[in-house]
């Protein structure tokens, strides 16, 4: 192993909050005093917060930031370089351009997209394209400028983050992104963006894990088959539906007009694509999304392949399938080609299944509210489809049936730990998982001969899925980032306010070090 440098230059791909995570962790670097951050650059989103943040405005070290609203602006009132663009393309992966603008919901989605089923895009092709061109510029004069050793970022969801990904990529230069694990309060820096990181690897094939870590391990996968997982940041309130609360609304509506009258006074902010506004947010949340998942529970109820817990048992064998919500980064990066399209998988999935086989599937509770009426009746028309509540249990639902088919998400890896064959149609970071427990489908043709070799070569084997879990600890770090660091309301917490923000944030950092020291070794 090469010796640890002693000055490090680093970039940052962050959206909204996340910046200011990036900041103190350089300062957590330089307090350490082996290292010292020399240059430093960072991609930012979400105008608002960034010129609101006080750990921004605070920030003391020398910082060169790309302004993702800044190129938006550009690319829709200035001309770009198509034959440039086409060229730059040529180093990178083929459709590596296509695949950014997927990845962002604010680009390929509708303006409201975050609370409702939008599915309209509201830029042109060329401003797409004129978005990408203009982004490709600012980071390679970014790279040029700062000389990263190392780029780190968190779960990318912007167009920027994506791209600036696959060009680091093809420069050569090490990325690191931060993830839930889904293991507690694990959070790991993954070194590939899709499946699971080489360190994870490594560790499990290693097997030098200490006795304490494997019996934690196996703690965590008893949990999960009697309960499921349960992870750090996971939104407590949604799984409980939408209630109606018109006193209780009237508290936040003062403060989103106010927020909406300063951000219509902001040109920055005005323009954002980022930004949703403050009323539009409000007006959905205490109104429009619980009256619809009424209108929408109500209709479903009366239909014949609507189904409850209690029914499992007399439609014989079947699939579980957990329908994404839309947008999420489980479609549009783990899953790229379903990102809008998970009725058309479905109409496949249900007609690749064992003769008398059935499929049900199951609403995300965060997306009960979002999606109207229509979405579930297309879903209905399709034989072999049935729909259970999306409010049920999905453990037993998991241990109910013959095995279970996920773009990505969760609850596939609580069906390998409940002993429940696996059909992987995307990238979770869970997919190298060995042995026979999975199979991964990407041929739509070869569905049905995919289903029937996960069936009859499956074999359960705990003692695999302990080291899997032993490998993702060991090769984390445990930190309670949304509900301490990001302040993130309703969120599940695993320290419950015993660990401090600075100490949260002092254990990021050194593990930060650890592993950019890991892949520059």
């Amino acid at each position: 192993m090469s010796a640890a440098p002693k000055t490090l230059n680093i970039i940052a791909l962050t959206q909204g909050s996340s910046i200011d995570i990036f900041l103190r962790v350089l300062d957590g670097i330089n307090a350490g005093g082996d290292v010292k951050i020399d240059k430093a650059g960072a991609l930012v989103s979400f105008a608002r917060h960034v010129k609101r943040s006080d750990i921004v405005k605070d920030y003391q070290g020398d910082i060169t930031y790309i302004r993702e609203w800044e190129i938006v602006k550009k690319a829709l009132h200035e001309p770009y370089d198509k034959a440039d663009l086409a060229a730059r393309e040529q180093s990178l992966d083929p459709a590596s351009i296509w695949s950014a603008i997927i990845a962002d919901r604010r680009l390929i989605y509708g303006k409201r997209a975050k609370f409702a089923h939008d599915t309209r895009v509201h830029f042109t092709d060329e401003q797409l394209w004129a978005m990408a061109w203009y982004f490709m510029l600012a980071f390679d004069a970014l790279i040029e400028e700062v000389k990263p050793d190392v780029i780190i970022g968190f779960t990318p969801v912007t167009f920027g983050e994506i791209l600036g990904y696959e060009i680091a990529r093809s420069k050569g230069i090490p990325v690191l992104h931060l993830h839930s694990t889904r293991i507690e309060n694990y959070f790991a820096l993954h070194d590939t963006m899709l499946g699971t990181s080489r360190n994870v690897m490594d560790l499990y094939s290693k097997d030098e894990f200490a006795l304490e870590l494997i019996e934690k391990a196996r703690a965590v996968l008893k949990a999960a088959q009697d309960d499921g997982l349960m992870y750090e940041g996971v939104d407590l309130a949604i799984a409980e539906g939408r209630p109606i609360t018109p006193i209780k609304s009237l508290k936040p509506l003062m403060g989103a007009l106010w927020h909406e009258v300063k951000i219509k006074a902001d040109p920055d902010m005005r323009g954002d694509h980022h930004d949703p506004g403050a009323f539009a947010p409000w007006i959905y949340k205490y109104w429009i999304q619980p009256i619809r998942e009424r209108v929408v529970k109500q209709r479903l109820k009366h239909h014949t392949r609507f189904i409850m817990p209690r029914d499992l048992k007399n439609i014989g064998v079947y699939c579980f399938f957990p329908l994404h919500s839309e947008p999420e980064v489980a479609l549009q990066i783990l899953g790229r080609p379903y990102h809008k399209n998970q009725i058309e998988l479905l109409r496949n999935l249900a007609a690749s299944l064992p003769a008398g086989m059935k499929l049900v599937v199951k609403e995300h509770p965060r997306s009960m509210g979002l999606r109207p009426y229509s979405y579930y009746k297309a879903l209905l028309e399709i034989p072999n489809l049935y729909i259970i509540d999306a409010h049920a249990p999905s453990m037993p639902v998991v241990r109910g049936s013959s095995f279970v088919a996920v773009v990505s998400g969760t609850i596939g890896f609580e069906a390998i730990m409940a002993g429940k064959p696996v059909l992987l149609l995307g990238h979770p970071k869970y997919e190298s998982i060995p042995g026979k427990m999975t199979r991964t489908a990407f041929n739509l043709y070869d569905l049905p001969g995919d289903i029937r070799t996960l069936l009859d070569e499956y074999a359960y084997d705990p003692e695999i899925i302990v080291k899997f879990v032993a490998a993702l600890m060991a090769g984390g770090v445990p930190i309670d980032l949304y509900s301490n660091l990001l302040k993130k309301p309703g969120r599940k917490s695993f320290q419950d306010g015993k660990v401090s923000e600075d100490e949260d944030l002092q254990k990021l950092a050194t593990y930060t070090l650890a592993r950019i020291h890991e892949v520059l070794a």
